[in-house]
């Protein structure tokens, strides 16, 4: 057989080859049967609980919830809200959708104060069981989604919410919530938080009772150690252990004020040219890598920092801003954790205002939730990877990692090989015997929170069978465009053990989620100061550092960035990516491909 065709031959025989080529053509019948339709993410024939947003469509089981905050209006179709608790204008109407219904569009005209929410429906629920929550939405402003739920002894909650940070455009993308009602849940309404002006469209949102997702894992419990949490004290305005603070030029006062669910402290700034103003407590006694869980309720009239300052044992201090959370009209309880850095004596974690405005907190808590064994790994861990299986990588990043002796992981779509700009089937067969890892991007490159169950766990499944049939197993999945909610991580976790995620941060010991790998996300923006903080990072605390590329393009002439395959700013240039392998070869961290590295952190 010539050398031609047996090279042709065995490229359609290659088991990525042959598979991709069947999902393209059950993908094209899919389109045909379901006109696009089943494709979006939707509940199960029957199972919302939400109402329809068309007139006159209604569900038994929804009834419109309370007003939270002042100025509300109405949407007659649904039961859906909108109010503001300051000084905004608002208005809500139907307007056509992305997806061949009808959406609420959500308009704000004008903004200078307080906060703007859009609230579903109130839905009740069963005890014990698990739900979960999907709504699309396009958007011009940031806005944050919330909980509130309603509780058996009658009290309610609201929680801000874990969701990725999406760009505004006009491009519909989801956001979600799983929870288990347990036995003291009874009802619960989503909100969307704005602190702008600006426009908002949520269309297919549902609430059904599902078993296939992952709620998140509960609070771990035990002892809050900040000083009297509670505010009790002898005298009105001064609870012992605690002072208000506050520097710069500005007009501050301070108190402590009650309420049905017991005492707040408060603080008012008025006159604002610069500074701060906070209460605060007696710093707690820490050593460094303790892991901690910090809590607390606030509400404000502008945008506050989560603020965790340390005093360092050789004296000074270091600050990290854990959020900034937005405007607040009514209690809202947020979470955050975070690791002791090297030389703490002791931390505090207080909610500061930069502004003219009242803030208000209470059930302050700050729980150690540092793992058992010991603090850190005993070495930090480099890992390069590359998302998408681009042709460019093969061409023009190989040599440089070859250059220097460093293995990657390849995330490839099993669809994507043998079409044009992307690695053909004899080139991931190679990467793989040079050393490199090959995983999972799903079947094909779509988001798979914006899809139906059915197609998600399809994506999946076909996409594990496709590399371990190609002689390429793996456990390891990255989902396209970083894209996951409970549902898609219920998914990943029947077919892979490791998913990377794209939460920027450093991995360690003591905040490592096997389903969400924290990454740095490497762009034409990234610089080489930004790189080197991130390998010091790693050093410090022993962490590992996963480094997530794409596209690499030449240089043009005169050295700058050219992207030559699409308008990407996660495209770099080949000479950007030989400054930066270097900057990690000049580190002397270990680089491995990410499932080493995950099975090297797992010994003891």
């Amino acid at each position: 057989m010539p050398p031609r065709r047996r090279r042709v031959r065995q490229v359609l025989l290659n088991p990525l080859v042959v598979i991709a080529v069947l999902v393209l053509l059950i993908t094209a019948g899919w389109f045909m049967y379901t006109g696009r339709i089943g494709t979006f993410a939707q509940a199960r024939p029957g199972a919302n609980l939400l109402p329809a947003l068309f007139p006159g469509v209604a569900s038994p089981t929804a009834t419109p919830g309370p007003s939270p905050s002042a100025g509300t209006s109405v949407a007659p179709e649904g039961g859906w809200t909108a109010g503001h608790s300051g000084d905004a204008k608002t208005s809500l109407e139907l307007v056509p959708g992305q997806m061949g219904a009808q959406a609420l569009k959500l308009d704000i005209p004008q903004y200078a104060s307080g906060d703007v929410t859009l609230t579903s429906p109130r839905v009740d629920v069963a005890p014990g069981k698990t739900y979960f929550f999907k709504v699309f939405a396009t958007t011009e402003a940031d806005f944050r989604l919330l909980a509130r739920k309603y509780h058996k002894d009658g009290s309610t909650s609201l929680e801000q919410l874990r969701n990725p940070v999406e760009r505004p455009g006009t491009t519909a993308f989801t956001v979600s919530d799983a929870f288990n009602s347990g036995d003291t849940v009874t009802a619960v309404e989503y909100v969307f938080r704005f602190a702008s002006v600006g426009t908002a469209r949520v269309e297919g949102a549902y609430l059904e009772a599902a078993d296939d997702v992952q709620p998140p894992a509960p609070a771990a419990a035990g002892p809050n150690v900040i000083p009297n949490p509670g505010f009790a004290g002898t005298q009105p305005n001064q609870p012992a252990f605690w002072s208000p603070y506050s520097s710069g030029t500005s007009t501050v006062e301070s108190g402590r004020g009650e309420d049905g669910r017991g005492s707040f402290l408060w603080t008012r700034i008025g006159n604002y040219q610069n500074g701060e103003a906070k209460w605060q407590y007696q710093p707690i006694p820490v050593t460094p890598d303790r892991y901690f869980r910090f809590g607390a309720a606030y509400k404000a009239d502008r945008e506050v920092d989560v603020v965790a300052e340390f005093e360092l044992a050789g004296g000074g201090r270091t600050f990290k801003n854990l959020e900034s959370v937005p405007p607040a009209g009514e209690w809202t309880t947020i979470s955050e954790a975070f690791q002791v850095p090297d030389g703490a004596a002791t931390a505090m974690v207080t909610l500061v205002a930069h502004g003219n405005g009242t803030t208000a907190v209470r059930d302050y808590s700050l729980t150690d939730i540092t793992r058992p064994g010991p603090l850190r790994w005993n070495q930090p861990l480099v890992s390069i990877t590359f998302d998408d299986g681009w042709q460019s990588v093969y061409d023009r990043a190989l040599p440089l990692l070859d250059k220097h002796g460093f293995k990657s992981t390849q995330y490839v779509n099993a669809s994507s090989i043998e079409t044009p700009n992307f690695i053909t089937g004899a080139e991931v067969q190679q990467l793989h015997q040079a050393g490199h890892e090959i995983a999972a991007h799903a079947y094909q490159h779509v988001d798979l929170t914006s899809v139906g169950a059915d197609r998600l766990e399809e994506e999946l499944r076909k996409s594990e069978e496709a590399l371990a049939a190609a002689g390429l197993p793996t456990d390891d999945l990255a989902p396209p465009y970083g894209r996951s909610d409970p549902q898609v991580d219920w998914y990943a976790a029947k077919y892979f053990k490791i998913t990377r995620g794209t939460d920027d941060g450093i991995n360690t010991r003591q905040n490592l989620n096997p389903h969400d790998l924290k990454v740095l996300y490497v762009t034409d923006a990234t610089t080489p100061e930004t790189l080197k903080e991130a390998l010091a990072e790693a050093k410090r605390s022993n962490g590992w550092l996963i480094l997530v590329y794409h596209q690499i393009a030449a240089p043009d002439a005169s050295g700058s960035q050219k992207n030559t395959i699409a308008a990407d700013k996660s495209t770099i240039t080949s000479d950007v990516l030989a400054t930066q392998l270097q900057l990690i070869d000049e580190s002397g961290i270990q680089v491995k491909p990410v499932a080493q590295a995950f099975e090297q952190l797992q010994g003891p």
